[in-house]
């Protein structure tokens, strides 16, 4: 079988999925909606979004993984103590930096992400966390650090690039280019502590607490707003020399740069308390025959695996595809908007 790009063609098969079942729905919603059926309440539930991160992308993968004959070899490295307070403390202080990522791009774009959370107030918070941090944290991770960056490490020697790459389609598949903003870099990030542990757990846990620490801080603003008197509230706000959207990207930029620093030198303690999992062992004779991830490989990857005279290289045309169709509809969103 050839395996030559497999994560670029996984990715414009999720993304030709994606506009099937989008385009499917939509015709579903405006028939219901002639008939009279009112459906504003189920689509803006969370028990929506669940479905739909179920059917957009758990569904797809399984799919093509049938289709192809594959089997799904996730990476389950033991964590250890240390690694897992890393995690945890890194995914806390990643959380501004991804707030200001995303505050200022929606200078430019639009906040999908506040809308529908917004929409989400009225529902119970354990209902909202499952919705907006523990699904899309399990089942984004499990498709775009567990299944793809496996296959994608197949036929590269330069996780760099793989990285990049995973980053990108992980910003793409957001189809909106506020979300692809700070989705790209958490990514990117995410694949990296993936790929030095060893487990797919590394990506999940700070997926999670960043989503989550989104989740409280707005259930914290929509409860706020009750016990903040509106004209006061109005009045202050009209005499800030500056926006109050202006003022809060001053803010939450200027407190992500005093974490960097914090942040760089957990990430490199991380990156050194790793390497041990990042030993290159020479290539042995049953590499030659073929790759298959197990869960049992503590010490080897799969680029190890690989001799570099049978790494392949070329023009990735899958992956330009993607970008072009995700080019093409936000430029169609744009009008359309």
């Amino acid at each position: 079988m050839n395996t030559r790009f497999n994560g670029s063609k996984f990715m414009l098969f999720l993304m030709v999925w994606y506009l099937v079942i989008l385009f499917l729905l939509q015709l579903t919603v405006i028939a219901l909606l002639d008939a009279g059926v009112a459906i504003e309440g189920l689509i803006s539930s969370p028990w929506f979004a669940i479905i739909s991160q179920l059917a957009m992308l758990l569904l797809p993968m399984a799919v093509w993984i049938l289709i192809r004959g594959e089997r799904l070899h996730l990476p389950v490295q033991k964590l250890g103590a240390k690694n897992i307070v890393l995690i945890i403390a890194l995914g806390l202080l990643l959380q501004p930096p991804m707030m200001a990522i995303a505050a200022v791009s929606t200078l430019f774009t639009t906040n999908y992400v506040s809308e529908l959370m917004h929409s989400f107030m009225q529902y119970p918070f354990l209902l909202i966390l499952l919705a907006t941090a523990v699904t899309p944290a399990v089942v984004e991770e499990l498709v775009f650090r567990g299944y793809m960056q496996q296959v994608q490490t197949q036929n590269s020697g330069n996780f760099k690039k793989i990285a990049l790459l995973n980053g990108l389609f992980f910003g793409i598949i957001h189809l909106n280019l506020n979300q692809f903003a700070y989705a790209f870099v958490m990514g990117v990030i995410f694949a990296y502590m993936v790929y030095y542990t060893r487990s797919i757990w590394a990506g999940i846990v700070p997926h999670f607490i960043i989503n989550a620490s989104q989740g409280l801080l707005g259930r914290w603003a929509f409860s706020a707003q009750s016990y903040v008197d509106t004209a006061q509230s109005d009045e202050l706000l009209a005499a800030l020399p500056i926006s109050p959207e202006a003022l809060a990207i001053i803010f939450i930029s200027v407190l992500s740069l005093f974490l960097m620093p914090v942040i760089i030198v957990l990430f490199y303690e991380f990156i050194k308390h790793n390497h041990w999992r990042n030993i290159t062992m020479q290539p042995q004779n049953d590499y030659q025959q073929g790759y298959e991830l197990s869960t049992e490989d503590t010490h080897t990857h799969p680029v190890d695996q690989i001799p570099v005279d049978q790494i392949k290289s070329g023009t990735d045309y899958y992956a330009i595809l993607v970008v072009v169709i995700f080019v093409v509809i936000m430029i169609f969103m744009y009008f359309v908007n």
